[in-house]
């Protein structure tokens, strides 16, 4: 039964559907389109959040069939984790030249619902949360990666890894790779490869001339990274948002310390030109630590590849961002 204070004309539809009909209707009328879009557009506009109605094929998309679909699927951690974002595109009937179909509905998906739905799911008006993620088709729960400090919000496998990988070998500020942040406290070390350690300790220190000149080399290697991207504030000055952009051989990766901040309340955006937008909206203005709304622009000197970027923010306001 539905609840008497649900508003039936919701044009959102999250409980009129039917889960199990998966041939029925999502597209909805032309008034329910229309009424759709102008409510997402005055959740982003409440919240000073960038919004532009996504466009397919020069075509305007029907925000609310995917919208309807994915909530169908049980949500964006689902359709993802399950790799069901082909399916959702699909449903769209794109033509035969579109050979990314998956990786441009989720971008849809992202930039224009993602934060409309975990507006939903913080107010319970979903039939699921972020972890009750279970397989549509015969309903075994399906175990995802958690890390600390998420919330419980499911972390998708990849950036899981590249959130080990970071803390496994994280640089310093003298360009030297510091020891790892992830320790086993069972594990121990046999008398042989102590031995052999202290070996390899004497063997170092005679190539420490060595070793000093090759820091030297990769602080001003760093230092040049830092000149070639420029890094402006839009609006009102960040001081206290401090950005590092250091060049790999195959990507930069951009270090900014956000503190304050939860990491839903971060935002990284890119496009192939090499601008990269990082942006904070704290959800309360009026907080004690006195952190304001502010948004950074770094332009990279080369086009970059939006697609294939990752970002992470920490508990303790550690934002990653690697940008092929």
């Amino acid at each position: 039964e539905l609840d008497e204070g649900f508003d039936h004309k919701n044009p959102s539809g999250c409980f009129l559907l039917d889960p199990n009909d998966v041939t029925g209707n999502e597209s909805g009328t032309e008034e329910e389109q229309d009424a759709f879009l102008k409510e997402i557009e005055l959740f982003h506009r409440e919240r000073c959040l960038e919004f532009k109605p996504p466009k397919f094929y020069q075509e305007l998309l029907n925000c609310l069939k995917l919208w309807r679909a994915v909530i169908r699927l049980g949500g964006y951690e689902q359709v993802t984790s399950l790799k069901l974002w082909r399916q959702v595109g699909e449903s769209f009937h794109p033509p035969k030249t579109c050979t990314t179909v998956s990786w441009t509905f989720r971008g849809f998906y992202e930039k224009a619902l993602l934060e409309y739905e975990k507006y939903k799911m913080r107010c319970g008006e979903l039939p699921f949360t972020d972890a009750s993620v279970s397989d549509p088709t015969t309903g075994t729960p399906v175990s995802l990666i958690h890390t600390a400090g998420s919330g419980g919000r499911a972390r998708r496998p990849a950036a899981a890894r590249a959130m080990q990988g970071w803390h496994s070998q994280r640089l310093l500020g003298n360009g030297e790779l510091g020891p790892s942040i992830i320790k086993d406290k069972n594990q121990t070390m046999p008398k042989r490869e102590k031995h052999l350690k202290n070996i390899g300790f004497l063997k170092r220190k005679g190539s420490y001339l060595v070793e000093q000149a090759s820091s030297k080399s990769a602080r001003e290697s760093s230092k040049k990274s830092q000149e070639a991207a420029l890094i402006l504030d839009v609006g009102a000055p960040a001081d206290w948002v401090k950005v590092n952009v250091q060049r790999m051989n195959d990507c930069y990766e951009v270090y900014a310390l956000v503190p304050g901040l939860m990491r839903e309340e971060v935002h990284v955006q890119s496009d192939p030109a090499g601008r990269l937008v990082i942006s904070g909206q704290p959800e309360e203005h009026d907080n004690p630590w006195g952190v304001t709304p502010f948004k950074k622009v770094v332009s990279l000197p080369t086009r970059i590849d939006p697609h294939h970027t990752s970002a992470i923010v920490t508990l303790h306001g550690q934002l990653f961002v690697r940008v092929p």
